[in-house]
């Protein structure tokens, strides 16, 4: 979950959203979160597109599963990049 949760950073900080979670693996768990205002809208918007989230607050939460492929981070990453106004 290491290599994915830091795939999630590394598309997180292109995208230029602030990352909640640690950036330091031993202090990181399975989820990565960003600071998002409508954190509940982009989570819903996100949902349609197959990209499961959840919200909590401002927090916009990623949790990969262990069968979640490289290539459905990416894609997930793209569609929030996409979200960027």
């Amino acid at each position: 979950s290491l290599r994915q949760t830091e795939r999630i950073i590394r598309g997180i900080d292109e995208a230029a959203y602030p990352l909640l979670t640690p950036r330091d693996p031993k202090a990181r768990a399975g989820f990565v979160a960003l600071r998002m205002k409508e954190a509940g809208r982009v989570a819903a918007q996100l949902r349609e597109q197959g990209v499961w989230v959840d919200a909590r607050g401002e927090a916009l939460r990623f949790g990969p599963a262990p069968y979640t492929t490289d290539d459905e981070i990416d894609q997930a990453m793209a569609q929030l990049k996409a979200l960027r106004p």
